[in-house]
């Protein structure tokens, strides 16, 4: 195998046993097996694997992420990429497709026939069966989801060997299906939407649309320096601000639509790709947890199926999507409005007491989340520029002066500080869907929330708010 593994500091920080163990691995045959058949090897090579993967998940779970030595991040992660080129090498010798046009010799319900399937196969997903991708692709998108994939071209490493799985998935659909390309299929020629068994459209929100009484500020395809002059508009520091037509020339709206499954499938290898969602109505209620899923999973489960009373919502919140997944990066564009620097904050106001941090480049992340979805009332550490894709959202904004009636958390019982989150449930308050107290405990409680001052609006698609920092949204 011609895969070299740096031994920088960081990597022999594990000692020096799971160093050489990681060097040993990527030898071809690795010594210690020479007496094996080649297919014996690899499945012992993949034991191996799972050794050092769990042993750097254990130390993973010791650290808060932030204070996670390096190393065992860079060993799980190169460990992971070992194990997905050992998953490769046995099918190969089994004579599974690996791109040569030839069918999988495995037999749906034999289960002998592929030793790497965790799980079964994806019903109806058209892309190939028996579902071998699926295992190397939870391999590797567990470690970039888990890790962040530390050290030199690992990211670039995993990506290709993702993108090449996918080419050899699309090309054995054309040869085995009805004659029909994988882009007639994602594009709609002639498609059945069969072909990943699902619906090709989101349910249509029936939930209520409260009425504005507050209505945020809205300007039409602002220029940038317009933009620029709004933030210095107020003597009191930068306001809320709704912009429409800021995002026709996102391919994500209509010439590659997000509001499509059979794309976004079609982009995460038939929803193979691994997502960490949150389950739960808020991050701050009793039972609200988190789970790594295939995108699949996530859109039929918490998206496309009916919903039951009592059914948890799924939330794909603040991830960093689009560096685990480029290719729906060049669906979107960063509004030039990031590059813009805000005024410094004016003395005597509550941001003056605040560090504003200051980024080099904007931090983009993603959201996507059914009908009903909420987020706690928070405020976060930088300006923000909030692109509506698919559906619309209601927001309603409480500024930096109403923070005190906004009544902020304190430190929570694991000593995380939860100071930038509201402790009043505003769902409860208004009375709609899912509030956890009832609008008469919430005012008891936060007797001064109701004299707070807020701004709201229905953010639509193809629209971006901006979000000043401090801002309660």
């Amino acid at each position: 195998m011609d895969y070299g593994i740096e031994t920088a500091y960081s990597i022999t920080c594990c000692g020096a046993p799971v160093t050489q163990l990681l060097l040993d691995l990527c030898n071809e045959p690795p010594a210690a097996l020479s007496g094996h058949t080649e297919d014996r090897q690899y499945r012992l090579c993949l034991l191996r694997c799972d050794d050092l993967i769990g042993l750097a998940y254990d130390k993973l779970n010791t650290f808060p992420f932030k204070d996670v030595p390096t190393c065992w991040r860079r060993l799980y992660t190169d460990a992971s990429v070992l194990k997905a080129v050992f998953q490769i090498s046995i099918l190969i010798t089994e004579g599974c497709v690996l791109g040569d046009g030839k069918a999988d010799r495995s037999r749906p319900g034999d289960k002998k026939s592929n030793p790497l399937r965790a799980h079964g196969p994806l019903e109806g997903d058209g892309l190939c069966l028996p579902d071998w991708e699926s295992d190397i692709v939870r391999t590797l998108d567990t470690t970039i989801i888990m890790t962040g994939a530390p050290g030199k071209d690992r990211r670039s490493l995993i990506e290709d060997i993702l993108n090449s799985l996918q080419s050899i998935a699309e090309t054995n659909l054309n040869n085995h299906a009805d004659g029909k390309t994988f882009e007639d299929r994602r594009s709609g020629k002639r498609r059945k939407l069969d072909t990943f068994g699902i619906d090709d459209a989101f349910p249509q929100c029936t939930n209520r649309v409260p009425a504005l009484q507050f209505p945020i500020q809205r300007a039409n395809s602002l220029s940038l320096s317009a933009f620029e002059r709004h933030l210095s508009a107020s003597k009191n520091g930068p306001t809320p601000l709704i912009i429409t037509n800021a995002l026709s020339h996102w391919p994500a709206l209509e010439e590659r639509p997000w509001k499509r499954p059979s794309y976004l499938l079609g982009k995460t290898f038939g929803g193979r790709r691994l997502v960490p969602i949150e389950v739960g109505r808020s991050y701050v209620d009793e039972g609200w947890g988190q789970a790594i899923v295939p995108f699949r999973t996530f859109l039929s489960d918490y998206f496309l199926s009916t919903p039951n009373d009592g059914q948890e919502v799924g939330y794909l919140a603040q991830h960093d999507l689009f560096s685990q997944i480029p290719s729906l990066r060049n669906d979107i564009s960063i509004p030039d409005y990031c590059y813009t620097s805000p005024p410094q904050p004016i003395a005597g106001t509550p941001l003056a007491k605040k560090t504003i941090q200051r980024l080099e480049e904007p931090l983009l992340n993603a959201w996507f989340g059914p009908a009903g979805t909420i987020s706690p009332l928070h405020t976060d550490p930088y300006h923000n520029i909030l692109c509506q894709v698919v559906g619309k959202k209601y927001i309603r904004l409480y500024g930096p002066y109403e923070s005190d009636k906004v009544y902020p958390r304190t430190v929570d019982q694991w000593g995380v500080d939860m100071g930038n989150t509201s402790q009043v449930d505003v769902s409860a308050m208004e009375n709609t869907a899912g509030g956890v107290a009832s609008p008469q405990q919430q005012d008891t409680s936060f007797p001064l929330f109701k004299d707070a001052q807020f701004v709201e609006g229905i953010l639509e698609e193809g629209e971006c708010l901006y979000i000043p920092v401090s801002f309660f949204t």
